[in-house]
């Protein structure tokens, strides 16, 4: 690895990390105080069960709390040791993984995939002697591979050598080899290389070689463990009408290397603390500060987006971005009842998390509740100012509830058009690429399972068609298909699937 160690960067890095004193404010706590007074009345005022808030700066932890309930039937509330799924901010933790399995020469971020896949017979249009590890984590291989995204992700349904075999599904996406587009599939090849060598799963690598030296002791990529040990959980609800938790939760089967992290508020207090201080952490340079930086590059251009910071770049599980003439790093995260922003101002030593366990406030709330405290740090807005947006935004919300409520009724009137009675749909369907679904019988229409994935359908307005949520809140159709009179086989998302009894 050729990190990057000449005195020039040194100093332009230092001169960007310079840090600044902090406010009086928040010195003297004025800030905790009024942030959890605010972030109280922000539950109330959306409704919402919870959400964590971290602010660190240079070697400080400033904010590293949870409010509201982590787990609203049993009453649970929320607190500094809550544990959040943070969904695709994963990606910058299994990224400095990369970059120290390079640097101790256990996986080479320059080495071509083809070394590990000698065999693997694939598009003609993919040339895996050109394509290289470290393409897999800045999303610039061309490849993609949906079975695999599908089962490492959502139904569970899979072990290492099945994963294997179905490398040999990867098919060129749209933008082509050595050009960015934000996909899953780089990071999942990436754990699948490195179990194939190592025989040891990157949970288990992620563990040994950030997690301890680190001391995140309650950070980890199994849930089972989480469970065992009795950690407090953040579970993942929608609110429409009331609080509801959401059918879909993480297990240890899809705690996948691009989506595949739990983490507390005091953990995720130190990670932003290592990221700004370069490696080090309370006064202990743990990764070496030119491994940091090398992992914080701008190493490819990505299209011109309107997202929050408007980043420009992508480096190794991060993006670069820009917000009130402050660089900002970050990467931020979302699924079924969970979203996460992390980022950090290096110039000013700032860090900034949220993570939210509600999926329509979510996404919004938490980068509301982020660019709030960069203005607050920098002197720009007050706590009223906060105030002000969150009215603003709780009366869009509760409009965008009522459409979804209204919505779902709708659907709920709408007549079976299914021509056969609902027996005859039941049975087990599958796909030699995205594994086994299964539809059963129910009072109140038809069940439909995929390995970790359930609900119950809805009709739909096609003959011999129902509306699924296998995904909550992506509202999906399962079309039946016949021969002589009899149902042969479905197509869901696209994909056919046999049935076989």
């Amino acid at each position: 690895m050729k990190l990057f160690k000449t005195k020039l960067v040194f100093i332009i890095f230092n001169l960007l990390t310079t840090s600044v004193a902090l406010s009086q404010e928040v010195e003297n706590g004025n800030f905790q105080k009024e942030a959890k007074q605010y972030f109280e009345m922000t539950i109330n005022k959306l409704g919402i069960p919870g959400f964590a808030v971290v602010v660190t700066q240079g070697d400080k932890t400033i904010l590293a709390e949870g409010y509201g309930y982590a787990d609203f039937e049993n009453q649970l509330i929320a607190n500094s040791n809550t544990n959040y799924y943070i969904a695709s901010a994963t990606k910058s933790f299994t990224a400095l993984l990369a970059v120290i399995m390079d640097d101790e020469g256990v996986l080479k971020l320059d080495d071509p995939l083809q070394k590990y896949f000698p065999d693997l017979k694939i598009d003609s249009n993919l040339d895996l002697a050109n394509i290289k590890v470290r393409d897999l984590l800045t999303h610039t291989s061309g490849l993609e591979n949906g079975p695999i995204g599908w089962r490492v992700a959502f139904s569970g349904e899979y072990d290492q050598s099945t994963l294997l075999e179905l490398m040999k599904y990867t098919k060129p996406n749209e933008a082509g080899y050595g050009n960015y587009e934000y996909t899953n599939i780089g990071y999942n090849i990436y754990a699948i290389i490195l179990e194939k060598i190592t025989g040891k799963s990157w949970q288990n690598w992620m563990q040994v070689k950030i997690f301890d030296p680190m001391g995140m002791n309650h950070t980890t990529a199994f849930i089972s463990r989480a469970e065992k040990e009795n950690w407090l959980l953040a579970r993942p609800y929608m609110v429409i009408d009331s609080v509801s938790r959401m059918t879909l939760e993480k297990k240890d089967n899809t705690m996948q290397s691009a989506g595949g992290l739990i983490i507390t508020p005091d953990d995720m207090a130190k990670w932003l603390k290592i990221q700004v201080g370069k490696g080090k952490l309370n006064g202990k340079q743990i990764f070496p500060e030119n491994m940091i930086i090398y992992s914080q590059q701008e190493l490819v251009n990505i299209p011109e987006s309107e997202r929050l910071f408007k980043p420009t770049h992508y480096g190794f599980g991060w993006l670069h971005g820009e917000y009130e003439t402050h660089k900002v790093i970050h990467h931020f995260g979302g699924f079924a009842g969970f979203s996460t922003h992390v980022s950090f101002m290096p110039d000013k030593q700032i860090g900034i998390a949220v993570m939210v366990n509600e999926a329509l406030a979510g996404d919004k709330l938490m980068h509301l509740t982020a660019t709030f405290i960069y203005d607050y740090l920098l002197e720009k807005k007050e706590w009223n100012d906060y105030d002000e947006t969150i009215n603003a935004f709780a009366e869009k919300l509760s409009e965008g509830r009522k459409m979804i409520s209204a919505g779902i009724i709708k659907r709920n009137d709408l007549p079976w058009l299914l021509t056969m009675p609902f027996s005859e749909y039941s049975g087990t369907y599958q796909s030699d690429e995205y594994g086994i679904l299964t539809i059963q019988e129910s009072t109140s229409g038809l069940k439909v399972a995929a390995g970790n994935l359930q609900c119950v359908s809805t009709p739909f307005k096609n003959e011999d068609s129902i509306r699924v949520e296998l995904i909550p809140g992506s509202g999906q159709v399962i079309e039946f298909h016949k021969e002589n009179n009899k149902i042969s086989g479905l197509k869901y998302d696209g994909i056919y699937f046999t049935k076989i009894n």
